[in-house]
C-alpha cells in the first residue's frame, strides 16, 4: 500500500479532477504558499466555488440595507480593476488551507461620496492570479471588517510584462463572470468587455446567481443558437468568437453568452467571459463581426476548449 501512495504522490496531478499532468507541459497555478496545479480553467472555478459561496454569504451576513444598490454597484464595477492594480491597502491573512488570502482596499469620491472598492484574491509572483470576489461599499464598517491579518507594503512588480508572459505560459485563468484571474495584462479586448458588463440591467441575472448556469457553458459550446467572430487587430493574431444560446424554458428566457478566442494550440479555444442574461439588448451588443453559425458552426464545435 505504501508504494501506491508513493507512486501517486510522486504523479503531478489537478488539484480538482486529479488528471495526471506529470506528461503535459500545461499546468495552471494561481499561488505559490501550496502549489497546487490545475489542468484547465474550469477546474480551478470548481475548485475554489466552495471558498467562494463561503466570501459571498459571509458578505451578505454584513451587507446594510442602506449600501450601495445594485444598480449603482454596476456603474462602479470598473472601480475594482483599479484596486487591483493600484490599492491604496493590502491585508494579507493566512488562510487554514495554507495559502495567502489577499484583501486590497481602495478609496473613492465619485461625485464627492467616499466609496470603498474592495477586492479578495491570491498572489501569483508578486501580482493578483485569482479572483473570490470585489465589491463596493459606502459603509465604513464594512471596509474595517476586511482588514483581516497583517497589512502588508503593495510593490508593484516592476517586470510585469515579463510575468505576464510566464502567467500565460502556465495558464494563469483570464476573467470569467464568478470567478475572476488577472495573471495577464489588462487588454483593450478586456476593457471593452468590461464596459460593457457595466450596461447590465439592475433587473438582470444577479452575478451571485451566475454559478447556477455553469453546465450552460460546455451547452452553449457544443451546441450554440448563434456565433459570431471577430477579425483580429494586428495586435492580437487570435480571433475572438461568440457563441450565444437561448434558454426558452427558463421564465423569462434566459440567453447564455460565451467569449472565447483562438490560441497558440491550432484546434483549441480559451473561454474569456461566460454569463447569462434575460436583457435581449446586451445580447444584441455582442452580434458583431461576422456570423459564422450554419456555414462553420462544425467546425467551430470541433474545437478543443481550455
Amino acid at each position: 500500500m505504501g508504494m501506491v501512495k508513493d507512486s501517486i504522490k510522486d504523479k503531478e496531478l489537478c488539484e480538482n479532477c486529479a488528471k495526471d499532468l506529470s506528461r503535459t507541459e500545461r499546468a495552471l497555478f494561481v499561488e505559490e504558499e501550496v502549489g497546487r496545479i490545475f489542468c484547465s480553467e474550469s477546474c480551478i472555478a470548481a475548485f475554489f466555488t466552495p471558498e467562494i459561496s463561503r466570501l459571498e454569504k459571509e458578505y451578505f451576513r454584513r451587507l446594510s440595507p442602506s449600501d450601495i444598490s445594485g444598480e449603482e454597484k454596476e456603474k462602479l464595477s470598473h472601480l475594482r480593476w483599479m484596486t487591483l492594480q493600484e490599492p491604496d491597502e493590502v491585508w494579507r491573512e493566512k488562510t487554514l488551507s495554507g495559502d495567502n488570502r489577499y484583501t486590497l482596499i481602495s478609496e473613492f469620491q465619485p461625485e464627492d461620496k467616499f466609496i470603498w472598492s474592495i477586492c479578495i484574491c491570491l498572489f501569483l509572483r508578486g501580482e493578483p492570479s485569482f479572483l473570490f470576489m470585489a465589491f463596493q461599499t459606502k459603509n465604513a464598517a464594512m471596509v474595517a471588517a476586511y482588514r483581516k491579518g497583517e497589512r502588508v507594503q503593495w510593490q508593484k512588480n516592476k517586470n510585469a510584462n515579463e510575468d505576464s508572459v510566464q502567467h500565460e505560459n502556465h495558464g494563469g485563468p483570464r476573467p470569467s463572470g464568478v470567478v475572476d484571474g488577472l495573471a495577464d495584462a489588462w487588454t483593450e479586448e478586456e476593457t471593452q468587455r468590461a464596459q460593457v458588463t457595466q450596461k447590465r440591467r439592475f433587473d438582470d441575472v444577479p452575478m451571485t446567481d451566475f454559478v447556477l448556469y455553469e453546465s450552460c457553458v460546455d451547452e452553449t459550446l457544443e451546441a450554440p443558437d448563434e456565433v459570431w467572430s471577430i477579425k483580429a487587430p494586428e495586435s492580437n493574431p487570435y480571433q475572438v468568437f461568440h457563441f450565444m444560446k437561448y434558454y426558452p424554458e427558463e421564465t423569462p428566457g434566459v440567453w447564455y453568452v460565451v467569449i472565447a478566442r483562438e490560441t497558440e494550440d491550432a484546434g483549441q479555444i480559451e473561454i474569456l467571459d461566460a454569463f447569462p442574461t434575460r436583457d435581449l439588448s446586451l445580447v444584441d451588443l455582442y452580434r458583431k463581426g461576422h456570423q459564422e453559425i450554419g456555414r462553420t458552426e462544425e467546425t467551430l464545435s470541433a474545437r478543443v476548449v481550455h
